[in-house]
């Protein structure tokens, strides 16, 4: 706890430093004690990185939980540095001795009886004592999420305005399954702030994860008011997407994704996100497949796709299998797609116009073609490492009267 009264003694040494400045009057001294706290708040801050990026590298948290304390510790260091530029640009004001020297004996004295009366000691000491664990690798995810909800819980005890910690309390109640106490506390930062988009969204997501990821009226009504408020949110973007993708309402969900990312192109999570409309619309696409009715064209392909002995040793379950005819033009997105199972197989199919994924590419529009069928351990569309593949290139589309053999033998590392 050492490092505890160095930072306390320090703080205090401010507050009378701040007082007493006012007597003080050449300007090297204050420039003196602007770059001591600049300094003093920089190398707390970095101080406090090493320590994280040490928990991150050790594996004591993962790189989600990384990059949100990193950047509350980016947010307190910016909050250190504006109130030390409002404090340097505050204008002196004339006082008698006796004002500042009565208010440091106050400062010291009430500081010292407040702190042992109200203080957050005990919870310092178990949160420090969790974080030494925690380098060690010794402590759980629970502790820390135990100790982190006692820190907040005494916070907005003392500072019940505090909207901040109401958020980060919404949270962590959403994230252990506490979902009406995450409504209260997301009710209580727009008590403090007002109504605002997100925050009725994130009260929505905890009411969705509470109705087993099914929207009812309550639910509906937080995203409709989060619409109202802003028609282009992430967060109620995000959950509306999700939902549809839950329900295999995939297009709407892309569609809702992409009002994101056209909003937001230069986000950290737009390659993600980008990732997740692309999946969201083949997803689309292989489900428009198996509605369409058959319009054969002149130019057919014929294949017999099957599992090595091999493949069929490894499978423990029903597997989806995709099986793509490609153009050699470079552009990745197949001229035709069949989805099948692992149990269909083998069997025999044929590839023509009417298995294509996009109306203004059809297998009738190339000369040549590879054929590709992968099975798939996620059951997505594409090849991912772990899934199994067969590829057969440059096969001749106009009037090809050979059966094409697929036999999926090759692992995707």
């Amino acid at each position: 706890m050492t490092t505890l009264w160095i930072f306390s003694a320090l703080l205090g040494l401010l507050a009378l430093v701040f007082i007493w400045r006012h007597f003080l009057k050449t300007s090297l001294y204050q420039a003196n004690q602007a770059n001591m706290r600049g300094q003093t708040n920089k190398d707390l801050y970095y101080e406090h990185l090493r320590e994280l990026e040490k928990d991150y590298a050790e594996g004591g948290i993962d790189k989600e939980n990384f990059e949100y304390l990193k950047e509350e510790l980016d947010h307190s260091l910016l909050l250190d540095m504006q109130a030390s530029n409002k404090e340097q640009q505050a204008k002196d004001k004339k006082t008698s001795l006796i004002w500042p020297a009565a208010m440091s004996a106050f400062i010291i004295i009430f500081s010292a009886v407040f702190y042992y009366q109200s203080g957050a000691y005990g919870e310092l000491e178990l949160a420090q004592m969790h974080h030494s664990d925690a380098v060690q690798g010794d402590m759980s995810e629970s502790g820390k999420i135990i100790a982190q909800l006692k820190l907040l819980h005494e916070e907005v005890k003392k500072n019940p305005k505090n909207s901040d910690a109401w958020f980060r309390l919404g949270q962590i109640l959403t994230n252990v399954g506490e979902f009406d106490s995450a409504v209260i506390a997301f009710d209580k930062v727009m008590e403090v702030e007002g109504e605002q988009a997100d925050i009725y969204a994130m009260q929505a997501q905890a009411l969705y994860y509470k109705n087993n990821q099914q929207r009812n009226a309550e639910i509906d009504s937080l995203i409709e008011r989060a619409l109202a408020i802003d028609e282009k949110d992430a967060a109620t973007l995000m959950l509306v997407g999700m939902d549809h993708y839950q329900n295999q309402r995939f297009a709407q969900a892309a569609e809702s994704w992409q009002i994101i990312l056209d909003n937001n192109p230069n986000s950290e999570n737009s390659a993600a996100l980008l990732d997740a409309i692309n999946t969201a619309r083949s997803q689309a696409n292989m489900e428009s497949l198996s509605t369409q009715q058959p319009q054969r064209s002149a130019e057919t392909i014929t294949i017999e796709v099957s599992l090595s002995e091999d493949v069929i040793a490894t499978l423990t379950d029903d597997k989806v299998v995709f099986i793509y005819a490609l153009a050699n033009d470079g552009v990745r997105a197949p001229l035709a797609a069949v989805k099948l199972m692992a149990s269909d197989l083998p069997t025999v199919i044929t590839l023509d116009d009417s298995n294509a994924m996009m109306p203004q590419r059809t297998i009738s529009s190339v000369e040549t073609v590879s054929l590709q069928a992968v099975l798939s351990q996620a059951g997505t569309p594409g090849q991912k490492a772990g899934d199994y593949k067969a590829q057969v290139n440059n096969i001749k589309v106009k009037n090809n009267q050979q059966t094409v053999n697929l036999v999926i033998d090759t692992l995707v590392e």
